[in-house]
């Protein structure tokens, strides 16, 4: 993000239920099994989560969402509704 840029990141509860699993090393399949969805629907909640933090890539994008404070260090289950 670009100085001067205040505007709040809203993640959805799914989003950060990826990211968690993505941040601990699971692969997009691995993820997806874990939650009971598509590959292709982790693949959509990270590309919609770079998109929104205006990250580079997917180690850019955890980097920037800790030091954000957007990802705490959790249980999964921590993170479920």
């Amino acid at each position: 993000m670009q100085r001067g840029d205040f505007s709040p990141i809203h993640l959805t509860n799914r989003e950060t239920e990826v990211l968690y699993l993505v941040s601990c090393g699971l692969s997009a399949k691995e993820a997806a099994i874990e939650l009971d969805i598509s590959p292709c629907t982790v693949e959509r909640h990270v590309e919609n989560v770079r998109l929104k933090t205006r990250t580079r890539n997917r180690v850019h994008m955890i980097a920037h969402v800790i030091r954000e404070g957007l990802l705490a260090e959790k249980e999964p289950s921590a993170y479920a509704a």
